[in-house]
């Protein structure tokens, strides 16, 4: 690695490195540290934590898939919220080790960085669609999030070389449906 590097950044790539190929297992402290060349305290000095680490690691790659596949959001806010699911599946199909990260850990009162960031930004796109849902803006980004999650976690448990993305289209297709008012003609 480039010793120009700054040791921050250093921990950041050898905490990606580990945890892609880790792929959903654990990723000590020592192997981080002893990876990065520095001391257990430079980490904490830096992040906090072994977790306040990884959640940036993970955070930092989310946010780049994210501007790699930058594309005009829909004026329509149900297809703005269809393009976020679809982009949000393909983060976690193709990034399987990373997304273990932010959905498999489940502690009780504990929410990756990123997932609350992925909430608040769909809570955003559905408060200008809020006359045209059953639920809450709130409540119908929290239903979309944990049905988009659940499909990308079967999709992974799942993978063998080929994506059946069918899967997500009908439960995207599902979810939206259940979450728009329907409108009667007289």
């Amino acid at each position: 690695m480039d010793e120009n590097v700054s040791t921050r950044d250093r921990l950041l790539v050898v905490g990606a490195d580990l945890l892609q190929a880790a792929q959903g297992g654990d990723v000590t402290t020592r192997a981080i540290t002893q990876a990065a060349g520095v001391q257990a305290p430079t980490l904490y000095h830096h992040f906090g934590s072994k977790q306040g680490l990884l959640d940036e690691v993970v955070s930092h790659g989310f946010h780049r898939f994210l501007e790699e596949r930058q594309t005009s959001p829909s004026s329509d806010p149900i297809q703005a919220i269809a393009q976020a699911w679809d982009t949000h599946v393909r983060f976690g199909v193709e990034h399987p080790a990373f997304y273990a990260h932010l959905y498999a850990r489940v502690e009780p009162g504990y929410k990756c960085g990123v997932v609350s960031q992925v909430e608040l930004m769909l809570f955003n796109v559905l408060e200008g669609a809020a006359d045209q849902l059953v639920l809450s803006p709130a409540d119908a980004a929290k239903t979309i999030l944990a049905a988009s999650s659940g499909v990308v976690i079967t999709m992974i448990s799942e993978l063998n070389g080929t994506v059946d993305w069918s899967l997500s289209d009908r439960v995207r297709d599902a979810i939206l449906a259940s979450l728009i008012k329907r409108t009667t003609t007289s």
